[in-house]
């Protein structure tokens, strides 16, 4: 009888380790992809931003000036800005969060170095 508990014991511990390696793995995964979806949106913002500059620019010459579809194309890129403004500021507390981590993982290095 305890023999079969210790096999059951090692198997449920072996079951665990795999598990938790695997939620590891996952998780880091995770954080990389969010990383590069972080980084990225912020230069798709910044695109967004001179497109609808130029836009406006455009609707302002003489020669476009009161052009309603130049006016819609204004209307819906001022949408999507406001749209990716709200990822951007999505992204920046995650950058945020990350950069406080890092910062006391190198103050916890420092408190080790010194001691």
């Amino acid at each position: 009888m305890n023999m079969i508990v210790e096999i059951i014991c090692i198997i449920l511990l072996v079951f665990s380790i795999s598990l938790n390696l695997f939620l590891i793995w996952y998780g880091r995964k995770l954080l990389q992809d969010l990383f590069y979806i972080s980084d990225n949106i912020g230069g798709l913002t910044e695109e967004i931003l001179l497109f609808d500059d130029h836009l406006k620019g455009m609707h302002e010459m003489e020669v476009f000036y009161g052009d309603e579809t130049l006016g819609n194309l204004i209307r819906h890129s001022s949408a999507l800005v406001d749209t990716l403004e709200d990822f951007a500021e999505i992204s920046d507390l995650f950058l945020e969060k990350e950069e406080e981590s890092l910062l006391e993982e190198v103050e916890i290095d420092d408190t080790e170095a010194s001691s």
